[in-house]
């Protein structure tokens, strides 16, 4: 089945580049803080946005900044309640990758 969602695809391929291409250190915080306000002001018509899914894998794949990002960001109600989202890793990158798979088709 196909979705028809290309801001949310943007994003999420946006995401993937961030991932592979920053390193694991405070000087990503700007950009992945940048990335995420961009990514929950996106409106999708046929899916919920995957903000779980994005934020169990970034405390997974980059825990050094998921850490620096909830402790420096806690003051920022947006950023302390996904930083506290808890979902199940592996989970959450399968559900990703299905996402991504259907908006790709």
């Amino acid at each position: 089945m196909k979705l028809q969602e290309p801001e949310l695809k943007c994003a999420l391929i946006q995401f993937e580049s961030l991932m592979r291409e920053l390193p694991d250190r405070r000087e990503s915080l700007p950009q992945f803080k940048k990335f995420i306000l961009f990514f929950l002001r996106i409106k999708t018509r046929s899916v919920p946005l995957p903000t779980s899914e994005i934020m169990s894998i970034l405390k997974r794949e980059k825990p050094t900044l998921f850490s620096i990002m909830r402790r420096e960001l806690s003051n920022n109600l947006i950023f302390n309640i996904i930083t506290h989202i808890d979902a199940e890793y592996w989970g959450a990158k399968k559900r990703l990758n299905e996402l991504l798979q259907k908006l790709k088709s």
